[in-house]
């Protein structure tokens, strides 16, 4: 069976907050881990969360925020080879 629609399945939001590229994780003493691009502000995460300066310590892995880990996943970069 085949999709005959035209309309867009998903519109992306005007100023996406990440464009993909290698991501920071930060943990936020109780507030799990979130992520941030290597080009922004230190304190707020892909998810819009933030956090006083000084307060997250840079850790490896993925973030705990599902929001965050999202971004993540969807901004990381894909072969285009044979699945």
């Amino acid at each position: 069976m085949r999709c005959t629609t035209t309309e867009d399945v998903y519109e992306w939001p005007e100023g996406a907050p990440y464009e993909g590229g290698t991501t920071v994780t930060w943990n936020v003493p109780g507030y799990g881990s979130h992520a941030t691009g290597p080009a922004e502000d230190a304190s707020m995460s892909l998810c819009g969360f933030r956090w006083a300066e000084g307060e997250g310590r840079r850790v490896s892995g993925m973030p705990d925020c599902c929001e965050c880990r999202r971004e993540v996943q969807l901004g990381s970069e894909r072969s285009c080879g044979r699945w």
